[in-house]
């Protein structure tokens, strides 16, 4: 035992340099193994949990709790993105579980900014008079025309003037045109696409939500998607998002 000892410490002295950098080298793969396991959504080794944080409301003005406060003395005509929601993440950015369809927010936010901008320019005024007339907040007017519109892209509406994505429907008297295997309402300007949207969602199983505020556009959001404004399971989540993108808000 004594012999095997003194052989092993007389390894250790020969090659001490060696041993201190395979050493080191170990060390540092398995912290990069930890880390990787931790962003692929394992769970945290014990020395790295850290106790739940309480969340904090964002404050929000008083006169206005639907409002988010602009800190610029101009407003943006395109704001950019935020880092959360131009970074995609490892599952979407790598599809491990399949392809799938982009949403219609994930087709607008790549549009050039050039083109979202010159559509606010273009239909602003439009949204605004909507709102004036029926009661719908001009931002959730806007962000419905440009997730489903394109920003004017969609084929839809550059061969039908429809930025809406309204089907044809048994109620549609009017003309219709086909894109994409789907049957859309066909009108004869922007203009009037606009106002059938304005009457499409304050008549009907849409009615309720005239009671909603006319900036309140978080309420409107959810509204057209609980009531089925299309088949789309996360269109509140979608539309407040392109108000809050684009900084819709400001047209309220």
């Amino acid at each position: 035992m004594t012999s095997l000892i003194s052989r092993v410490t007389a390894f250790a002295g020969r090659h001490w340099l060696r041993l201190l950098i395979v050493g080191g080298a170990l060390f540092l793969l398995s912290d990069k193994q930890i880390n990787f396991n931790v962003r692929l959504g394992g769970p945290k080794p014990p020395t790295e949990l850290a106790p739940q944080e309480e969340s904090v409301a964002p404050v929000v003005p008083v006169d206005n709790p639907q409002r988010p406060v602009l800190t610029d003395a101009e407003p943006v005509a395109v704001s950019k993105a935020a880092t959360s929601e131009e970074k995609a993440s490892f599952f979407d950015r790598f599809k491990l579980f399949g392809s799938s369809e982009p949403s219609a927010f994930e087709l607008l936010t790549r549009q050039e900014e050039q083109v979202v901008a010159a559509f606010l320019r273009r239909f602003s005024n439009v949204a605004q008079a909507e709102q004036e007339k029926y009661g719908i907040p001009a931002s959730l007017t806007l962000a419905n025309a440009l997730l489903h519109g394109r920003a004017g892209q969609a084929d839809a509406a550059k061969d039908y003037h429809n930025y809406f994505g309204l089907d044809c429907g048994d109620d549609w008297p009017g003309a219709t045109g086909r894109s994409a295997g789907q049957c859309y309402r066909a009108y004869e300007n922007a203009w009037t696409s606009f106002r059938d949207h304005s009457l499409h969602i304050t008549s009907g199983k849409f009615a309720a939500m005239t009671q909603f505020g006319n900036t309140d556009y978080r309420r409107w959001a959810a509204g057209l998607e609980e009531l089925g404004f299309n088949d789309t399971s996360d269109l509140a989540e979608q539309l407040v998002r392109t108000v809050d993108r684009y900084q819709l808000f400001r047209f309220d």
